[in-house]
């Protein structure tokens, strides 16, 4: 009895992503990775995710920092996160400060 393997060769597909904000630096390999949302509704962690995965797409950098702006606000997830220094918060508010 004769056995047959199919094998389904995959393409590497490209991904297209939008970044809303990258910092480049001068000397160095540090980034600023920034999303902005005008949006009614509070942003969560899952934006913070979300431009992570960016960043590793992206992949020119050592370090990252990472900001979102958000017209309504921010999730208690979210700004527990910017307590503990992963990313930093801007409202529109701060921005007329």
């Amino acid at each position: 009895m004769k056995t047959y393997s199919k094998q389904k060769k995959f393409k590497k597909k490209k991904k297209q992503i939008q970044i809303d904000i990258v910092g480049t630096p001068v000397e160095g390999r540090d980034y600023i990775i920034g999303s902005c949302k005008y949006r009614n509704e509070k942003i969560g962690v899952d934006e913070l995710d979300l431009i992570r995965d960016y960043a590793a797409v992206f992949g020119k950098g050592n370090n990252y920092y990472y900001y979102i702006f958000s017209k309504g606000g921010f999730t208690d997830g979210l700004l527990q996160a910017q307590e503990r220094g992963e990313v930093r918060l801007i409202t529109l508010e701060d921005l007329y400060k």
